[in-house]
């Protein structure tokens, strides 16, 4: 009788340390996402300030080109002279990972001619001849920059093109 005595408080041991983990282990995955989505919305606040995240297309050149005002986070002294800032890529060459109408994944490297920031389409070209391809951002499932293989979020993209747009008066 000892020994099955034993045995149920080595099994009722086991299995509370085994909750405990357990419970651990959710708390901790719980704080890691709540962490992650912080980050996102931080990032997602900063583009729709005006900020250029590094890992989004950009081009190089000159704010008073486009008629877009300086953000605040610059220098003085910068904004006066006659350097550059990265400006968002509206027409960036991209390869898109999606999926088609038939729910299967295709791949394709285009050359963007517009964002339809109202409709959610982005519209582009390939490098044959007549092959333009209109893709809905809901259907996108990853993007890199089609020069340097860089991956960037689609998301934060489309706010950026907002945000400039809207600082040139074109919303």
């Amino acid at each position: 009788m000892n020994i099955g005595l034993a045995q149920w408080h080595f099994f009722a041991v086991l299995s509370t340390g085994g909750l405990i983990l357990l419970a651990l282990m959710w708390f901790a995955w719980h704080r890691v996402i709540g962490r992650r989505e912080a980050e996102r919305r931080i990032a997602a606040a900063r583009v729709r300030s005006g900020h250029v995240p590094l890992e989004i297309p950009t081009v190089r050149g000159r704010l008073d080109d486009l008629g877009e005002t300086p953000p605040d986070t610059l220098p003085e002294w910068f904004i006066q002279g006659k350097g550059e800032h990265a400006i968002v890529d509206e027409q960036p060459r991209i390869r898109i990972r999606y999926l088609d109408p038939h729910g299967k994944k295709a791949e394709c490297t285009i050359q963007v001619d517009h964002l339809d920031v109202q409709k959610k389409i982005i519209t582009g070209h390939s490098e044959l001849p007549g092959d333009i391809h209109r893709l809905p951002l809901h259907a996108i499932t990853g993007a890199r920059i089609a020069d340097s293989g860089q991956r960037f979020n689609v998301d934060l993209w489309v706010d950026a093109v907002r945000v400039a747009r809207r600082r040139r008066g074109q919303a």
